[in-house]
This record gives structure tokens, C-alpha cells and sequence, in this order.
């Protein structure tokens, strides 16, 4: 968010790289990386390259979240005088009104990222250090010669503290890679320069967690992760279009870029849903149909009238797939079992306001945190958050309504429920959470809309997945539902601020096909007369 708001502000920049980028440096920074935002020269820091420098907003949006600067400074981008340039200055401490903390390359030219990572990773090993560089490099950089050079020279001195990761968005500055020149096979190529190669979804923050933990327990060669990436992603009317490398967009477009960006939405499909097939079958059977999430509910039979699952089923269950782990605990004294889940590798646990006071809710969050695990907290419908839940707001992720009674699955949505997640929604933005809010019951291709509007951004759906012949048609629907309903917030927004037909016609593709859905039929008449 930072980036695009930095881009559209300066009126030039590269979006689509910063984007493609963006859950990359994001992954490195703040769950891989060991770095000290106040110690920038930290000798047993990891190193990060930014071989494909053009990406510097998103750089620099990481970095700002990060603490390596304040986030207002973006406004600032390639500004004279701004340290905040195009691309990116090597930070010193002669030179501090030019450069930033935490930048350890100046970037600029293309295919110098690897080599120079090359000499740090060298320089650490006579030195025996244990840490990484980590370096990323672009598709369009590699048609540079130097990148090959640099590949087999890494290889020659064996460099296992080296991890390269290639943003693989198959757009370069003039057009698609594969017409400028053509780069796969990849995964042969470099494969042939005898580095181990992992190949990943580039958006995906659990394959980037796993894949960067994969290579750093290999040993006597460097690493590469190809990362299959979208350019522009997060912004659609971007996301894969070629003019989109180098553009910036209308500084108008500002407050809905940022609206879309703050509108991810996931969906999670809740295993105990539907027939009693295995559940295996059921996560693998989500992981095609292209579900985000895999939501786990844990019933104990006490604090609810029901027991599904503990831990050791979903121990069992997370070799299958590295989609994260949503585990919504319906169990009285969740403290005295929390280790149990963390132990499973969950990504997310939730607990229940009503089975912990303030005490025991402190000492879950930190356990979860210290583990890297993202803490949530459910309300039952009859319930309303606990005061004191406001003090613990910057160390939730996720916050859990209700929109049925818990314990039993297929039961119908609870209308009045919305009221109430409208209101909570709102006191906790009020409030400064920036997490998620889930809705979770009886949700399905007509509710999914209702709880978007009011805020929802994670959607537990059972019968509606599970219940359907075609799992991955049933995740489509409920994806497509959610898109509509987003189109429609950003045209009333943009109606709101007097760009509804400059929004339009920028938007046109994405908006064309859900014309009808969204009553635009004769707008998009009278805007081509």
C-alpha cells in the first residue's frame, strides 16, 4: 500500500514490479531474515539484494513497515533531494540525508545483484559466519550474460549460504519475456549450473516460508527459488499487463488502489463440513479447488455439544499441503492445550473470548507469537467482545464472529448477526486492528456478499464447499461473489470522489464482464458514444 501510494505521488515508478515482489520481501523480512531495523550494519544480520532495483518503492514500503524509516517518508519517492530515489542507495553513514537504513546494494543496472551477492557470501564464509544472502533477481535481468556467469561461479565455490530468488512475472520492460527472449526452461537451465532449485507460487507466503527453510538446510551448493509470480498483483486492472512495468497511475486513483489493496479477501473451507469422507481427501480436494485457507474446527464436546478433532488429527494432516492452517479452538482451557496446536503447525489459532479471561488470552498470544503463529480470538453470537480485548489489538490477526451457534455443522446464517459485525468492525478500525475479521457460519454464495460488505475478509465455508459435486466450481462462486461485491464498493467510492467514469474506463476489462451483474450495461453504452 505504501508503494502505490508513493507511485502515484511522484507520478512515476514501477507498480508492477513492486507488487509481484511484494509477499516475497515481506516473507524474507519478517518471518526468515535475522535484521536489526536499529542496527543496520549488524554484523550477523542476513543480507538482502535487491537485484531488480526498479521494484525500490516496494523495497521501500518493506523496509518503512519494517521500522528502518517512518512510512510518511514515502511520499517522498524520487523526489529531488529524497533519499527515497528510482533506485535504490547503498546506505552509509557518510552519506545519510541519501541513503537508507537496511539497503545494501545500489541498484540501477541490470544482472549485478548476483555477482555482488557472490562476494558478500564469500566474504561470510572465510569469515565463518552463519548467516544467508538472500538476493532477488528478475526474468528480464536474466537475459543479462553476467547473471550466468554469476550462476556458475556460485556454484564453483559452493556457496550454500546463498539463496537467489527469481520473481518469474514473465513481464519485462518492453513486453512478455517469453516474446523478447524466451527464458524457460528455468527450472533446467539452472538446474544445469548445478544449483538446487525450488519452484513455488510467488504469492503464496507459506510456500515462500517453506522454500526458504528447505534451502537453508542444504549444503555444498546455492539455492534458487523460482517464484511464479503476477505483475501488478493486488491491483487487477494491472496485474498482468505489460504497460503497467514502468506506470504510474493517476494520483486520483489513490484512495481506491489503496481500498482494493485493504480488500483481500480468503477463502477458507471447514473440513468438518459435508459427507464423512477422510479428511485428507477433504484438505486435498480444497487445495485443488484453489481455496486460500484450510479451516480446522476443534470441538471438544464441553465448552461446545460437540468433538470433531484435537491435534494429533491435524499433526496427521499437515504433510499434505503447505495451505495455511486456520484452527478455531471451541475448548474450555485453551491455555492448558495451546502447546499442542502450536506443536501441529498451525498458522492461525483462534481461541474463545468466553473460554479465557484477559491473563490467560496474554499469555496464549504470546506463546503464539513467539512461534510465529497468528493469534485470533472468536465471539459466539449472544457475545460481544471483552473490553480489555483493545489493549491486545496490534497482536491479533484475525477476530472471529460467529454467525451461528458453534458446535454443529450446516446450520443456516444468522441475519442479525450483521448489525453486530457491522458495529464491531467498525469500533475495531476505530480502534487501530489492522487484522482480519473472519465470518464464520452458514456462509454461501448469497451471504458471502452480505458479510463483505460489512467488512469480513476471511469466509468459513462448509456445505457450501463441501456440500457442492464440483468442490472447485463451489470456491470459484464464492470468489466470484466476492469480486462483485468489491467492483461495486470501489464504483460507489469512486462515485463518492467524481472519477466514476475515468474509474471505468480504466477498469473497462475487469468491469465488462461482471456489466450485468453490477447493473452497468448502459454506463459502459454511453461511455463508448
Amino acid at each position: 500500500m505504501l508503494a502505490i501510494q508513493g507511485i502515484a505521488k511522484a507520478g512515476s515508478g514501477h507498480p508492477g514490479a513492486s507488487f509481484s515482489a511484494a509477499e516475497i520481501m515481506g516473507a524474507l523480512y519478517f518471518r526468515k531474515m535475522k535484521h536489526d531495523h536499529l542496527n543496520p550494519h549488524w554484523e550477523n544480520r542476513d543480507y538482502f539484494i535487491n537485484s531488480k532495483a526498479h521494484s525500490a518503492p516496494g523495497f521501500y514500503g518493506t523496509l518503512a513497515v519494517a521500522d528502518y524509516f517512518p512510512d510518511v517518508e514515502i511520499n517522498d519517492l524520487r523526489k529531488l533531494g529524497s533519499r527515497l530515489q528510482g533506485h535504490p542507495v547503498r546506505y552509509s553513514e557518510q552519506q545519510k540525508e541519501h541513503s537508507v537504513p537496511g539497503v545494501e546494494y545500489s541498484g540501477g543496472s541490470e544482472g549485478i545483484g548476483l555477482s555482488v551477492s557472490i562476494g558478500i557470501a564469500l566474504a561470510n564464509k572465510l569469515d565463518n559466519k552463519k548467516n544467508h544472502v538472500y538476493t532477488l533477481i528478475g526474468d528480464g535481468e536474466s537475459n543479462e550474460g553476467q547473471v550466468w556467469e554469476a550462476a556458475m561461479a556460485a556454484s564453483k565455490f559452493r556457496l550454500d549460504n546463498l539463496v537467489a530468488i527469481l520473481d518469474r512475472n514473465r513481464i519485462q520492460q518492453d513486453g512478455f519475456t517469453e516474446d523478447i527472449m524466451p527464458l524457460d526452461p528455468m527450472r533446467d537451465k539452472w538446474s544445469a549450473f548445478n544449483w538446487n532449485v525450488i519452484e513455488i507460487d510467488g504469492h503464496k507466503v507459506e510456500q515462500i516460508i517453506d522454500a526458504l527453510t528447505k534451502a537453508s538446510s542444504v549444503q555444498d551448493k546455492p539455492t534458487i527459488i523460482i517464484a511464479n509470480t503476477i505483475k501488478g498483483n493486488g491491483i487487477k486492472h494491472m496485474a498482468n499487463v505489460p504497460q503497467w512495468h514502468g506506470k504510474a497511475p493517476p494520483n486520483k486513483h489513490t484512495p481506491l488502489l489503496l481500498e482494493e489493496l485493504d480488500s483481500e479477501f480468503l477463502i477458507a473451507p471447514s473440513i468438518i463440513a459435508g459427507t464423512r469422507e477422510n479428511y485428507e481427501e477433504k484438505v486435498r480436494a480444497a487445495e485443488r479447488g484453489d481455496a486460500d485457507i484450510i479451516h480446522l474446527d476443534v470441538m471438544d464436546g464441553k465448552f461446545v455439544p460437540n468433538i470433531t478433532f484435537f491435534a494429533e488429527t491435524i499433526k496427521k494432516l499437515r504433510h499434505i499441503t503447505s495451505l495455511p492452517f486456520d484452527a478455531h479452538l471451541m475448548i474450555e482451557n485453551p491455555l492448558d492445550h495451546i502447546d499442542e496446536y502450536i506443536d501441529a503447525r498451525c498458522d492461525i489459532i483462534t481461541v474463545h473470548a468466553e473460554a479465557c479471561d484477559e491473563n490467560q488470552f496474554g499469555q496464549i498470544n504470546h506463546k503464539l507469537l513467539s512461534n510465529g503463529i497468528s493469534p485470533g480470538i472468536a465471539i459466539n453470537p449472544s457475545t460481544e467482545l471483552p473490553d480489555w480485548i483493545y489493549s491486545h489489538l496490534q497482536n491479533i490477526d484475525v477476530i472471529v464472529i460467529m454467525s451461528v451457534d458453534p458446535g454443529f455443522a450446516g446450520q443456516k446464517f444468522v441475519p442479525k448477526i450483521l448489525p453486530k459485525m457491522a458495529l464491531t468492525n467498525r469500533k475495531l478500525r476505530e480502534n487501530g486492528f489492522k487484522g482480519y475479521i473472519e465470518a464464520d457460519g452458514g456462509i454461501d454464495a448469497t451471504t458471502l456478499q452480505q458479510v463483505y460488505d460489512i467488512g469480513a475478509r476471511i469466509v468459513v465455508a462448509g456445505n457450501a464447499v463441501y456440500g457442492s459435486t464440483d468442490i472447485h466450481a463451489a470456491i470459484i462462486q464464492l470468489k466470484h461473489k466476492a469480486n462483485v461485491a468489491l467492483e461495486r464498493r470501489l464504483l460507489e467510492h469512486a462515485t463518492k470522489l467524481g472519477i466514476r467514469v475515468d474509474w471505468m474506463k480504466t477498469r473497462k476489462h475487469i468491469l465488462i464482464p461482471l456489466a450485468n451483474e453490477l447493473g452497468i450495461d448502459e454506463e459502459f453504452h454511453a461511455i463508448k458514444e
